[in-house]
């Protein structure tokens, strides 16, 4: 697709990282036009419901209860970290891509990068959407965001070396996207991650290539960083990721009244 290559290097200049809704749509919009073979009835879909969201910044004032995202690498936790963190909050754990595109999701991220990162850059405005009809009622746990959805697209096209600086606009949060309250990132031994992503289920591709290559590790989690929205917890095990978070939140304006774990439930279980 050299001509859909072109038109999302002038949106991003060759990151992949796109910078609003619209980008990412006028990507979309020229794959469904050139009709290859993988596009879907379900690929139509997704793109008729990222065109339809009425979700913008300004939606971020109507909300009641604060939205906390938690980012890492795959294997650090974060969907036991924030289901948890939900449940001491006594708010409502959300994951992204939102799981009904779980199907969709698998055949755009088999396609070329410029074209998986449009999806997932769509699909963070369907997430935040839903995200933020949830804060009405409840605090809200985000397992990944904007964040990972940057991260990825620079390990997948950058060394750490090629990264763009700190201060670059392409770490910024995109002005059309409601952004969180509070972030985390989960930091884990490379082994014990490695461990539990090849104990929870085969991996996929990029995940193989995260577990084999250092380097993309490092610019992962470099690009994490450079975000400056994202308070680096050690995650030894669940519980004290979970405890040093709600300690954390009062700093980033969270005020909650969770209870932490206690010393006899962090001594109870096992590390990761």
């Amino acid at each position: 697709m050299p001509s859909i290559a072109a038109l999302s290097r002038t949106l991003h200049g060759g990151t992949s990282v796109y910078r609003s809704r619209l980008d990412s749509l006028k990507v979309l919009h020229a794959v469904a036009q050139s009709s290859p073979p993988w596009w879907t009835p379900s690929c139509s879909s997704f793109l008729r419901q990222a065109e339809s969201l009425s979700t913008s910044t300004s939606a971020a004032s109507a909300r009641r209860h604060p939205v906390i995202v938690v980012e890492g690498l795959d294997g650090t936790g974060k969907t036991l970290i924030t289901r948890t963190l939900a449940e001491k909050l006594s708010g409502m754990a959300v994951s992204t891509p939102p799981p009904q595109f779980a199907e969709v999701r698998e055949t755009f991220r088999s396609q070329e990068e410029v074209v998986a990162r449009a999806f997932y850059s769509a699909a963070n405005y369907i997430a935040a959407e839903g995200i933020l009809a949830a804060s009405q009622s409840a605090v809200v746990v985000v397992d990944r965001w904007w964040c990972s959805t940057c991260a990825m697209a620079l390990a997948n096209a950058h060394n750490y070396d090629s990264l763009p600086p700190s201060g670059d606009a392409v770490y910024r949060w995109p002005e059309d996207l409601p952004a969180p309250d509070a972030g985390f990132l989960l930091c884990v031994d490379e082994a014990v991650r490695v461990a539990r992503i090849r104990k929870r289920a085969p991996e996929d591709f990029e995940e193989q290539r995260l577990s084999s290559q250092s380097e993309m590790r490092r610019v992962a989690m470099e690009a994490y960083r450079r975000t400056n929205m994202l308070t680096e917890v050690a995650a030894p095990t669940y519980r004290v990721a979970v405890n040093s978070i709600l300690r954390l939140l009062p700093e980033s304006g969270v005020v909650h009244c969770a209870a932490a774990f206690t010393q006899a439930e962090l001594d109870s279980i096992e590390p990761f």
